[in-house]
């Protein structure tokens, strides 16, 4: 399938995703779960509930890591891709998200199945981002975008210190209200991410 740049078609397009999503059935009355008790739920697992790694839930992270750290390297030595070197800070982003997985669950260990789907969505947000060209160094940065690239770079350098953190979406919201320019913005992220700035 050819994707068809046409603007009348891409309003018509726009136009009913946007109909589906405004004019769908008011979720509050026909949801299962009322907002309240979805609060109630959210804080009593925040509160109440702090997974431990099981030794199956151990070993299968860390055959994952040695084996996403053993691809990561093939790729490299077959330069198939400018993909995300695996480090530690990989294996920890997994155990957090195994550990939250679990927690929205209400379990008191870290399971098999929380492993598998934390790899599968660190694989989806991360890895691939990576394939599709979006950890982008300065090579792979448009010629264009270069010297923005490089402002926002430094921006976000003075922005978040060494050792602290900032929400993505602020950071984001930040930037953009800086320099009103998203792809030049997720070229600098992305390309600070490769480099382990942060």
């Amino acid at each position: 399938m050819r994707d068809q740049r046409l603007e009348s078609l891409d309003k018509k397009i726009a136009s009913h995703v946007l109909n589906l999503h405004m004019n769908k059935i008011n979720t509050e009355s026909s949801a299962d779960v009322g907002v309240d008790l979805l609060k109630k739920y959210l804080t009593y697992a925040k509160m109440k509930v702090f997974p431990r790694l099981s030794d199956e839930a151990g070993s299968m992270l860390q055959s994952m890591y040695v084996t996403d750290r053993a691809a990561s390297k093939e790729q490299a030595i077959g330069k198939k891709t400018n993909g995300i070197p695996i480090t530690v800070r990989q294996l920890e982003a997994i155990i957090r998200l195994s550990e939250a997985i679990a927690r929205m669950h209400l379990q008191p260990v870290v399971k098999r199945e929380h492993c598998i789907e934390a790899h599968r969505l660190f694989k989806i947000s991360t890895l691939n981002a990576a394939a599709s060209g979006m950890t982008n160094n300065s090579k792979d940065t448009p010629e264009e975008l270069k010297m923005l690239v490089t402002r926002i770079e430094d921006a976000i350098k003075r922005r978040v210190a060494i050792g602290t953190r900032i929400a993505y979406p602020k950071l984001i919201q930040e930037m953009t209200g800086r320099f009103d320019n998203e792809r030049a913005i997720t070229f600098a992220i992305m390309a600070m991410v490769k480099r382990q700035e942060f």
